[in-house]
C-alpha cells in the first residue's frame, strides 16, 4: 500500500506533561492517541486534560490501555475498566491494547489473555480494537491468526520501514520513534504514522491531513 494516505500522529501520556495541542496541530499532527488506563484501577493523571484539549483542537482521537493482566479474569476486568473510562467520549480511532510486559506468562497464556481482553473490550465499547506491539512481540508472541483480525500498530525504530515478518504483513499504525520532538511538547514524544484502518468506520472520511513521505 505504498500510495495509501498516512496520517501523522503522536501518542501521549502523563510523561509529556502539559501539552499545547494548538501548536501540535499547527505542526501537522492529525491523530492523537491518549493513554487512558492501566491495570484495573489506574487512570493516567493527564487523561482528562489531554482528551479535553485535543478534542478542542479537532484531532482524530484514540485511547489506549496498558494491559497488566496475568489471568483471563484479570483481562476481563481490565477491559471493562478501560471501557468505562472512555465511555461517552468522542472517539475517532480504534481503542488499543498495549500488552508488552508479560512476567512469567508463556506464549499460549499471552495470546489467550490478549484475546479475552480484546473480545470483552469490543463487547463493551462496540468498537473493533487494535493491538499495539513492538516488532519482536508481534512476530514471536502474538503469532495467532485470531489476533490478526485486529489491526496492528507496530513499534519499530531506526528503520525505513517496520519489520512485518509477522501474521499481519501490513501495519495500520507505525510508531517510528520514541524520541520525537514537536512544537507544543517540551520533551520527547512518540511519533507515528497511521493508515485509515486505524480509524473507526464513522471517522474514515477524507480530511486535510498531511501525509508522510516515508517509504513503504
Amino acid at each position: 500500500m505504498p500510495n495509501e494516505r498516512r496520517y501523522q500522529g503522536i501518542d501521549v501520556s502523563e510523561w509529556q506533561g502539559r501539552i499545547d495541542f494548538s501548536k501540535v496541530r499547527s505542526a501537522g499532527i492529525r491523530i492523537v492517541y491518549i493513554k487512558a488506563t492501566e491495570g484495573t484501577g489506574y487512570t493516567d493523571p493527564e487523561f482528562e486534560r489531554n482528551y479535553r484539549d485535543a478534542r478542542r483542537e479537532g484531532f482524530f482521537i484514540g485511547f489506549y490501555h496498558f494491559l497488566t493482566a496475568r489471568s483471563l479474569a484479570e483481562a476481563e476486568n481490565e477491559a471493562r475498566f478501560f471501557a468505562d473510562r472512555i465511555r461517552g467520549k468522542d472517539q475517532h480511532a480504534r481503542p488499543v491494547m498495549d500488552f508488552e510486559e508479560f512476567g512469567d506468562l508463556d506464549r499460549d497464556e499471552i495470546r489467550a489473555i490478549a484475546l479475552r481482553f480484546l473480545t470483552v473490550l469490543e463487547e463493551e465499547t462496540g468498537h473493533h480494537p487494535a493491538i499495539y506491539s513492538d516488532a519482536s512481540n508481534a512476530k514471536d508472541r502474538f503469532d495467532d491468526d485470531r489476533l490478526r483480525e485486529y489491526p496492528l500498530w507496530i513499534a519499530d525504530y531506526g528503520v525505513s520501514r517496520p519489520d512485518m515478518e509477522n501474521p499481519w504483513r501490513s501495519w495500520s499504525g507505525w510508531q517510528y520513534t520514541d524520541r520525537g520532538r514537536i512544537a507544543g511538547i517540551s520533551g520527547e514524544v512518540d511519533r507515528d504514522y497511521f493508515r485509515r484502518a486505524i480509524l473507526l468506520e464513522e471517522s474514515e472520511r477524507p480530511c486535510s491531513c498531511e501525509t508522510a513521505n516515508a517509504s513503504e
